[in-house]
């Protein structure tokens, strides 16, 4: 199920947002357009994807934090 989030920022595709050219291949290998389709899936299940590093779920907590969303990890 895909949800389009208010904040813009999370709309964006992954490649316009700054974030390393590891974490932008990797969630383009694995299907991954936004940092919202990102949200859709638990931290425990997106490193259990092919590539997908502690340190890319560090980068990827990090942005969240540093925009004021970390609030939307691992929601149920």
């Amino acid at each position: 199920m895909y949800t389009r989030f208010a904040e813009p920022i999370l709309n964006e595709p992954i490649h316009h947002l700054g974030l390393s050219t590891d974490f932008s291949l990797v969630c383009e290998i694995a299907g991954f357009h936004s940092m919202g389709d990102l949200l859709e899936r638990h931290t425990s299940e997106l490193l259990r994807l092919p590539g997908f590093t502690y340190h890319l779920l560090g980068e990827y907590i990090d942005f969240l934090e540093c925009h004021l969303l970390g609030h939307y990890l691992d929601q149920e």
